[in-house]
């Protein structure tokens, strides 16, 4: 079955990089901040990037948010503390604090701060749906609002992070992707590290001593009973790193409970394979991003398939 296509770009852009938003636990995080030129007040996209929680960084794949602020979006390419300088929930505080900068100083940018999605790539698609969830992130603090936002796109996600999940195996005919191979990770890191040690350091204690139980308090299958924003899911078949079962399963835990969720399978496709960055990808997400985003839209969506349907495409 054919998905409707979106809308085509449209909008020239502007960049503001490396604009600082905070400095939780005194680390200082910064954004860069696309904006699409003659599009008053746009809604807000925050794109959380990759890299098992440990490295890579806002810049990392940066034509990616440029090709959606084409449609019409701000898009807000954000750092959050890594895995080796804090554990969860930092991560979880940091997207926090960047939506408290979008209410504050982000204004001066004309932007939209009552309209704001979430979209993350593969550790940054696991923290998007989890930070829907933040009342059960667990040792969260109490006075830490819920991130206010309309919906959550994940693109090759991991969320289920229990040994369930590690049952969800990933394309063993489908090469590991160069930028992980050669990737520069931190001293005394195993290359490339195994998930459970990820995991382990995102959870900030021995690879020994991670529990079933710690792991599903940051899952956010886990913990869909708090997800109840629209979210559209991604995933190449043909995932060498993360298996297409997670968002497949993930989708219908959405479902199985009443939410809105779409699942899109790029056949054939690896992990941060070019398919998702395609114009006819970007486009899709942005429709999504429009049907869910929009009050007064200055691009009009195009009709959509019902989102509680899988759909593969061709």
């Amino acid at each position: 079955m054919r998905t409707p296509v979106g809308q085509p770009a449209r909008y020239e852009i502007q960049s503001c990089p490396d604009i600082e938003f905070g400095r939780p636990g005194g680390h200082i995080l910064r954004l860069d901040l696309t904006l699409p030129i003659d599009v008053a007040a746009p809604a807000v996209v925050l794109y959380l990037h990759g890299g098992g929680w440990m490295i890579d960084s806002r810049k990392s794949h940066a034509a990616r948010a440029e090709r959606l602020a084409r449609h019409g979006f701000a898009v807000a390419s954000i750092d959050y503390r890594p895995s080796t300088a804090a554990p969860l929930p930092a991560q979880i505080i940091d997207i926090a604090t960047a939506l408290e900068w979008l209410k504050g100083p982000g204004q001066g940018f004309g932007v939209d701060a009552t309209r704001v999605a979430l979209w993350g790539a593969s550790a940054g698609a696991h923290l998007a749906l989890l930070a829907t969830a933040t009342p059960a992130v667990s040792r969260t603090p109490h006075d830490l609002p819920g991130p206010a936002v309309q919906a959550a796109v994940g693109y090759f996600g991991c969320y289920d992070l229990t040994s369930r999940g590690d049952l969800d195996r990933p394309d063993a005919g489908s090469p590991i992707p160069r930028e992980i191979l050669e990737q520069d990770w931190p001293p005394g890191v195993p290359a490339p590290p195994s998930s459970r040690y990820l995991r382990a350091r995102l959870l900030g204690v021995e690879e020994s001593t991670v529990s079933d139980r710690d792991l599903a308090a940051i899952s956010p299958f886990a913990n869909a009973h708090d997800i109840h924003v629209p979210v559209f899911l991604l995933h190449g078949t043909r995932d060498s790193v993360t298996s297409v079962q997670q968002s497949r399963r993930m989708a219908q835990e959405l479902r199985r409970r009443g939410e809105t969720v779409r699942l899109r399978l790029l056949e054939g496709a690896n992990h941060e394979d070019p398919a998702f960055d395609t114009d006819a990808t970007i486009a899709e997400v942005a429709g999504f991003l429009h049907e869910y985003l929009d009050r007064s839209c200055h691009t009009t969506s195009p009709p959509t398939m019902p989102y509680n349907k899988e759909i593969d495409s061709k």
